[in-house]
């Protein structure tokens, strides 16, 4: 299982370098004008001007379409790792009780984006942001389990990042 997630995780990846290499220095630009106006600027124009080649017109909707694709995949590589750090003979019985939950929340994630993605189709900004409150609210979940259970988040840095993506998403959602 791990392995085919590593294959589609390489897949996706491949994908968005493909795109980023299509991307027009307009596109780019347009981008970061709109990118501008998200809580965490940089990361925006890191995620969606990976991709800015393949929109065209490149507005708020467009580039909340982009941040929403890149932030699953994130969640799947940090979905995919849980299984990695699961797996690992020096994982301890309580960050493996950590894991387990942080994996199904990272599921969770992906099914609230995909609520996310069809609700974009829509305009409706409302429950985008309410995706977006409940992803955020999963990745905090994955990281109260690590204090509870007094272990270091080896996720810490993926959770990071996540939350940062819906906040940007959240922002994005009122442009729209």
């Amino acid at each position: 299982m791990a392995r085919s997630s590593t294959r589609t995780l390489l897949v996706l990846l491949a994908v968005v370098v493909a795109i980023s290499a299509a991307a027009s220095p307009a596109s780019a630009a347009d981008v970061a004008g709109i990118c501008k106006g998200t809580a965490y600027p940089e990361l925006c124009v890191a995620m969606a001007g990976k991709q800015a080649g393949g929109a065209t017109p490149v507005d708020a909707l467009a580039v909340l379409n982009m941040q929403v694709d890149a932030f699953e995949i994130h969640a799947a590589k940090a979905k995919a790792h849980v299984v990695e750090l699961s797996a690992a003979p020096t994982t301890t019985p309580k960050a493996k009780e950590a894991l387990d939950l942080c994996g199904n929340l990272y599921g969770d994630v992906l099914d609230t984006l995909g609520a996310a993605k069809r609700a974009i189709v829509f305009k409706d900004a409302v429950t985008i942001r309410a995706m977006m409150s409940m992803a955020a609210q999963d990745m905090q979940g994955c990281d109260e389990k690590f204090r509870q259970v007094g272990e270091n988040n080896p996720l810490t840095h993926f959770d990071q990042s996540l939350l940062n993506l819906s906040e940007n998403c959240r922002y994005l959602s009122n442009m729209i």
